[in-house]
């Protein structure tokens, strides 16, 4: 039987996935003497995710290591002995398990050598055995027109019954060839149910153990959703006093946005009337250029005036003349513009 059919029959028998790549590793590695891997696993079962074949080999070899360990519980032996100890045994252990896997690999091919030989020599039995029917089978049809043969033939027919004799003798003795074989591989199928069914009485127990495993995980998992909900309803009063800030900025930034708006109002009148005010002072600027410009030229009549003047103090000029005539002193001479009067002071 090949490891396809066994897979086969294993996941008939059996519906959960995990119990399926447990005991697909128990037929590789005991029945088969292969190495199991998750790859191989996956592609053999073809069930579940890729994570599950990489699960079920993680704890069939955790489970053959716990197996394989040997504790050396000697209160009077040092640590480093006991180790030592519990090492050496364990891999007396492996070592008795490899030979064991060993010889039953050789009965095994031993078995199954013998009973393709015996497959082979009642395949070759039978072959004979139709040549001869079939060689028969043409001498009788032959024989109405070889009846001068007859004699000839009838001993060549004797001869063959002799030897189809012989034949079926062989073939006999195959057959219970055969059928030792097949005796000796039921025992050791037997052998191998009984030690299959020790693995499967210590996976039950590894499963409530795992199920024990998984009952405290579910409490833990109801502890983690109390704390999770409280943590939720923080979350929610958070929230709640985050939405009044955010009610209150809002209204804040309502208001913010309504000064904005007065203030553009506002920003925009002062625009307006500094408009105004540029415009009055480009109009005074220029006014007050025009007056530069008289004053300029007012300032040069009175440089003008002012030499003439000084000319008029000299002795013998005709203006001293008239004043010292008249007696008193000379007016002051007053300059008007369109802004101011300018005044000049009489000198001493």
């Amino acid at each position: 039987m090949s490891l396809e059919n066994d897979i086969e029959a294993l996941r008939e028998r059996v519906s959960d996935t995990q119990a399926v790549y447990r005991e697909v590793c128990g037929l590789m590695f005991f029945r088969y003497g292969e190495t199991p891997t998750a790859n191989k696993l996956y592609q053999l079962v073809r069930k579940g995710s890729m994570s599950a074949p990489a699960r079920a080999l993680r704890d069939f070899w955790s489970e053959m290591r716990e197996k394989s360990r040997v504790d050396v519980g000697q209160p009077d032996l040092p640590a480093d002995v006991a180790a030592l100890a519990g090492e050496l045994a364990a891999r007396l252990w492996r070592l008795s398990l490899d030979a064991a896997d060993g010889s039953f690999a050789a009965f095994r091919a031993d078995a199954q050598a013998i009973v393709e030989a015996a497959q082979l020599r009642a395949r070759e039995a039978e072959a004979r055995v139709e040549a001869a029917e079939t060689a028969q089978r043409e001498a009788n049809a032959r024989s109405d027109e070889l009846r001068i043969q007859v004699g000839a033939l009838e001993s060549q027919l004797a001869g063959q019954r002799a030897a189809n004799a012989a034949l079926r003798e062989q073939l006999a003795a195959a057959r219970s060839d055969a059928s030792t074989a097949t005796a000796a591989l039921g025992d050791a199928r037997r052998d191998f149910a009984v030690e299959l069914e020790k693995l499967r009485d210590s996976l039950a127990q590894n499963e409530q153990r795992l199920a024990a495993a998984e009952r405290r995980a579910l409490l833990e998992i109801d502890a983690e959703r109390t704390t999770a909900s409280r943590a939720r309803k923080e979350l929610q009063l958070a929230n709640d006093r985050i939405g009044a800030l955010e009610t209150a900025h809002r209204q804040e930034r309502d208001a913010l946005r309504d000064e904005l708006a007065g203030a553009k109002t506002r920003l925009a009148s002062w625009t307006s009337r500094c408009s105004e005010l540029e415009r009055t002072l480009q109009v005074q600027t220029e006014e007050l250029d025009r007056a530069a410009t008289t004053t300029v030229e007012l300032r040069q009549r009175l440089e003008s005036l002012s030499a003439k003047l000084d000319a008029g103090r000299t002795p013998g000029h005709p203006m001293a003349r008239i004043a010292r005539r008249r007696n008193k002193p000379a007016r002051p001479l007053a300059l008007s513009t369109g802004f101011a009067i300018m005044t000049l002071p009489r000198k001493r």
